[in-house]
């Protein structure tokens, strides 16, 4: 059971790790056409980080290290530290071009050239101290200087609850927590109350959770990407506690019972009792054991953190689509058209029988029916355009190849 949960997850990484190739080889041969877009530049790197974190995560060692090789050089792009150059688009898609190798590797589908990917990282490391001299070999156009304000920040508090099995199926806890620290400023409280008397205590189970409060610029996408392969294995909840808003006296926030109530850590009614009186209110709150004094130390972080850093602000980034296999959308699609066999049955019996009632019942579930039928086959569409995206890089490299300028369009795309 725990080898097959283990085997799902690895599944599901190299079903994510090959979409976001696929992703990362369409921004660079965009990126070539338009290297001054700083969106492109960070799609790139964003791809690059996601491959190395969930990569590391899961065991995946050699391609965490090589990504981070080439997640390091686009770093220095998105700063403004080195320019985009032929040069460097060419060794990031060979790179891409290696990373598949290594997943195809690890499912037991051929070998990786080693020393291909160690020619490559030394490339790109050669192109580092070009750029720091400011002498890039075919530059490109740089990206343009954009004055702007520093990223805006939100802070958000989140409680990482992980199952026991947690540990029995290969998730590090400590490994997400890194990954939170990365994305900005982080306090991190440990909670022991679950932990049962040592007699009980079973070592290859996880009994710890963790309160987290995070500011960073980086949006809600990037905290959940954090946690996306371990979501079915955890409790989790995010909550933005800091947002873009200048109000009177924004350098107050919420006093301690506030915030342990807000958690569900204390009830309403423990609260004020223990107000009755005049020790402070989390030492009170302890001796009265209605909560523990970690949760009233993550608290305590919380309110002098969001007190410290009311000044910068962020803008959510939420994440609005979810991951389905695509032979649960295919089962789908195929209970959808027995159904549709089964309504027509029972429109033909209705009229059959002439009763208003049976008619006006199969009149509806014909129009539901019809309904769904529609929304399922829109569900399992894909755009055409994705069936050719091979293509542009194929042409890229036949020009390459050949010395000669081709450009390739297409049209209808969407489809």
């Amino acid at each position: 059971m725990i080898e097959q949960h283990i085997a799902a997850h690895i599944a599901a990484y190299r079903e994510e790790a090959g979409e976001l190739l696929a992703e990362l080889e369409t921004s660079l041969l965009d990126l070539e056409e338009t290297p001054d877009d700083t969106d492109l530049i960070a799609r790139v790197f964003r791809a690059m980080h996601t491959i190395k974190g969930s990569g590391a995560m899961f065991g995946f060692d050699d391609i965490a290290a090589f990504t981070h090789e080439v997640e390091t050089v686009f770093d220095m792009v998105r700063n403004g530290k080195m320019v985009v150059t032929r040069e460097l688009l060419d060794l990031t898609l060979k790179s891409r071009d290696h990373i598949s190798a290594l997943l195809d590797a690890s499912a037991g589908y051929g070998e990786a050239d080693k020393e291909q990917g160690d020619a490559i990282i030394a490339g790109l490391q050669g192109l580092i101290p070009q750029a720091a001299a400011g002498r890039p070999e075919m530059p490109v156009k740089p990206p343009e200087k954009v004055e702007a304000a520093e990223p805006e920040q939100k802070t958000w508090r989140i409680r990482f609850q992980p199952n026991p099995e947690l540990l029995l199926c290969g998730g590090n806890p400590l490994g997400l927590l890194n990954e939170l620290r990365d994305l900005g400023t982080c306090l991190v409280t440990a909670q022991f109350d679950q932990v049962p008397p040592l007699d009980t205590l079973v070592s290859e189970q996880c009994y710890l959770y963790w309160d987290i409060i995070l500011t960073t610029s980086r949006g809600l996408e990037a905290i959940n990407d954090v946690f996306i392969f371990v979501e079915d294995d955890c409790r989790i909840t995010i909550e933005m506690i800091d947002e873009n808003t200048t109000t009177e006296g924004e350098s107050s926030y919420k006093k301690l019972g506030e915030i342990l109530i807000e958690r569900g850590d204390v009830s309403a009614d423990a609260l004020q009792e223990a107000l009755q009186q005049q020790r402070p209110l989390g030492e009170l709150l302890v001796d009265q054991g209605v909560v523990t004094q970690e949760k009233v130390q993550s608290a305590l972080n919380e309110q002098q953190l969001v007190k410290q850093i009311r000044q910068d602000r962020a803008t959510p980034d939420a994440a609005a689509s979810i991951r389905v296999p695509a032979e649960r959308l295919d089962q789908l699609v195929n209970l959808v058209g027995e159904m549709v066999t089964v309504q027509a049955r029972l429109t033909q019996v209705s009229n059959a029988r002439l009763d208003p009632v049976f008619i006006s019942i199969a009149e509806e579930v014909e129009r539901l029916t019809n309904e769904l039928r529609d929304t399922a086959l829109n569900i399992r569409m894909l755009p055409i355009g994705s069936a050719f995206s091979k293509f542009k890089r194929l042409v890229r490299d036949l020009s390459k190849e050949l010395g000669k300028e081709i450009e390739m369009l297409t049209f209808g795309e969407d489809t």
